[in-house]
Parts: C-alpha cells; sequence; structure tokens
C-alpha cells in the first residue's frame, strides 16, 4: 500500500490490505509448519531404517561369530520419489485392480447370461422338435 493510498483513499482499503497480509502471513506459517512436519517424518523414517539395518548388521556379525543363523533380508533404502507421490501411485495401483475387478465381473455376468440365452434358446428349439 503506498502512502497516498494510506492517506488519500478510503480507510477500508487498508484494512482490506491488512486482512490480505495477515492470512498471507497465516498460510505461509502453515505451509512451513507442514514442511517441517514432513521433514521430521523423513528424518524419522530415516533413522527407523538406519536402526533396523545397524540391528540386522550387528545380527549377521555376531551370528558369523558363533555360527547362528544370518539374516539375508533386505535392508530399506531411501525411497526415490517423496511419500506424496508413491501414495499416489498406490491409490492409482488400488483403484486400477478395482476398476479390472469390476469389469471382470461385468464380463463373468455377460458370460453367465449368455449361457443363459443360449439353455433358453436350445429349450425352444428342443421343444419345437
Amino acid at each position: 500500500m503506498s502512502a497516498e493510498e494510506f492517506w488519500k483513499d478510503d480507510p477500508q482499503l487498508f484494512i482490506s490490505y491488512r486482512t490480505s497480509f495477515v492470512n498471507k502471513k497465516k498460510r505461509e506459517m502453515e505451509e512451513l509448519d507442514y514442511k517441517c512436519w514432513l521433514q521430521g517424518l523423513y528424518v524419522h523414517d530415516g533413522n527407523g531404517k538406519l536402526f533396523t539395518s545397524l540391528k540386522q548388521f550387528i545380527g549377521n556379525l555376531v551370528a558369523s561369530l558363533f555360527k547362528g543363523n544370518k539374516d539375508n533380508s533386505k535392508i530399506d533404502t531411501y525411497p526415490e520419489k517423496p511419500y506424496s507421490e508413491i501414495a499416489k501411485e498406490n491409490e492409482q495401483k488400488q483403484q486400477k485392480e478395482v476398476k479390472q475387478q469390476n469389469y471382470k465381473e461385468f464380463e463373468n455376468s455377460l458370460i453367465y447370461f449368455g449361457t443363459l440365452k443360449q439353455q433358453y434358446l436350445n429349450k425352444i428349439k428342443s421343444k419345437g422338435e
């Protein structure tokens, strides 16, 4: 807001500018809060994977020293995509599977009704003969 607008224009204009500024700052704080939360989620997940792989490494070390069973399971790696993209892909896969299942049910119903039709036609032929 310019000084000329402040002194010479309608006082409601100042209130509108101030409200807009407050709302903008509030959105920025919410976005920053979400980004910090997401960063914490990634750090938490990374620490869990680090702990699991360290536990597996120590277990395998002890197993090799005392001739025990080694844990050869795959160690989780850092995700290649952000969690939101992974979640979207999983949702799309689920939707695709549901669509395929619905289509299979539809095909099965068509086959069923087709066989009923054929049975009906066969009965009509046998009655006519």
